[in-house]
């Protein structure tokens, strides 16, 4: 089928197509070329960026780069599409096909995003299904499936097309805006979130693992993975990287809680953009490995997880229960605690029936005075069992 055909009786035919089938397409037009229509997304607290005027610089560039170029840049690394890092492609070949039929037929696809990392590449931030499918056909990994207006394009690879069908495909373009590095890397972390949220794509730390590769990004996958500390998070589920947000957050809040200040989403992104190229040392991570083995040891597998009505931990965990028994265990004497379990874990039942406590690890957990209360409130619960920890004064005194 030539090119001219396509262009002209295949828009004709795609025009009486969607007349004869529009409320059967009503729902799949809605998703058709979202990325992660049908995702789930864990919900986190959206606390604001802290953002001074002079950071709140965003820089962009638009373009309208055609397929070719697109796929070209793929290979010699000038486009990255970073799958180890985000979403694994996910599409069914009925989906890519549909993308593949609509660039035949020039029917516009939606704006893809790239970022400019700092040597100079791009990265593709919204838009990974659209373009992977796109490399994938033109490379020759799958054939036209489940296509309804060129069905006589059923089965056939890229090869398979017409040489002029192949050059109009691989000259269709599509609108591409690039956020440059010159823009400030918090508003930039905000208008990744802002992309992600219509659809409910990637989650905070999948975000951030995105924006933030390096050493310390390895560190926090490998991390998230060790038995000791999969251990004391018993019952949940690392389904977007949650785990990795939570080893994140130790690391940011350990030697940093008393000059806290919200929101705490900010001081993750920031800790991960000034350590990015390194990881914590050694000691921090014998402290770490030493809390977590010490957590085991008194609380089981049920540490941050509160009480459901039959006495029972409830489902899932309470992040803010975290930091109220990681942090105070990471500068208390750990070996007292062991030597005490009984009275450490009477010490959490107690905080758990204390309506104060309560407040501080269930509403505005983010919020610099509850962040403290919780904290310095366990941290005090241990001195007063003769456990030494200090850390109680210095909050009380920040």
């Amino acid at each position: 089928m030539s090119s001219k055909h396509i262009d002209t009786a295949g828009s004709a035919r795609y025009a009486e197509y969607r007349i004869t089938t529009k409320e059967q397409r009503v729902t799949e037009d809605q998703t058709l070329f979202d990325d992660d229509a049908d995702e789930d997304v864990t919900g986190d607290q959206r606390e604001p960026l802290n953002l001074a005027n002079r950071e709140r610089r965003l820089v962009t560039q638009p373009y309208d780069l055609s397929v070719g170029t697109l796929v070209d840049d793929i290979k010699k690394d000038r486009l990255l599409l970073n799958i180890e890092y985000q979403r694994q492609y996910v599409w069914d070949r009925a989906k890519a096909s549909r993308l593949i039929e609509s660039l035949l037929l020039n029917i516009p696809v939606p704006v893809c995003y790239f970022a400019e990392n700092e040597d100079g590449a791009y990265e593709v931030i919204d838009g990974l299904q659209r373009i992977t499918t796109i490399s994938n056909y033109l490379e020759g990994d799958f054939e036209l499936k489940g296509i309804p207006v060129l069905s006589e394009l059923e089965g056939k690879f890229f090869s398979d097309l017409t040489v002029r069908d192949q050059r109009r495909l691989s000259g269709r373009t599509i609108r591409c805006i690039v956020i440059t590095e010159d823009s400030d890397p918090d508003i930039k972390f905000d208008v990744f979130e802002r992309l992600n949220t219509g659809s409910a794509r990637l989650g905070s730390q999948e975000l951030r693992n995105c924006i933030y590769r390096g050493d310390l990004n390895d560190f926090l996958r490998r991390t998230a993975e060790l038995p000791y500390f999969t251990g004391i998070l018993s019952g949940i589920r690392n389904r977007r990287m949650e785990f990795e947000e939570l080893v994140l957050r130790f690391f940011s809040l350990y030697e940093t809680i008393a000059d806290y200040r919200p929101p705490l989403r900010q001081l993750l992104n920031s800790y991960m953009r000034e350590n990015r190229a390194g990881v914590p040392s050694k000691a921090e991570m014998d402290v770490f490995a030493d809390v977590c083995r010490t957590v085991a040891e008194v609380f089981g597998e049920s540490a941050f997880r509160l009480p459901a009505p039959n006495g029972r931990p409830a489902p899932g965990m309470n992040k803010a229960l975290f930091d109220a028994i990681m942090i105070p265990f990471a500068h208390a004497d750990r070996e007292a605690i062991r030597a005490k379990p009984n009275e450490v874990r009477e010490l959490r039942e107690e905080l758990l029936r204390d309506e104060n406590f309560l407040f501080s690890i269930g509403r505005a957990t983010a919020d610099r005075s509850r962040v403290h209360y919780r904290v310095s409130r366990f941290a005090k619960g241990l001195a007063d069992l003769g456990i030494s920890c200090s850390l109680h004064e210095e909050l009380e005194s920040a």
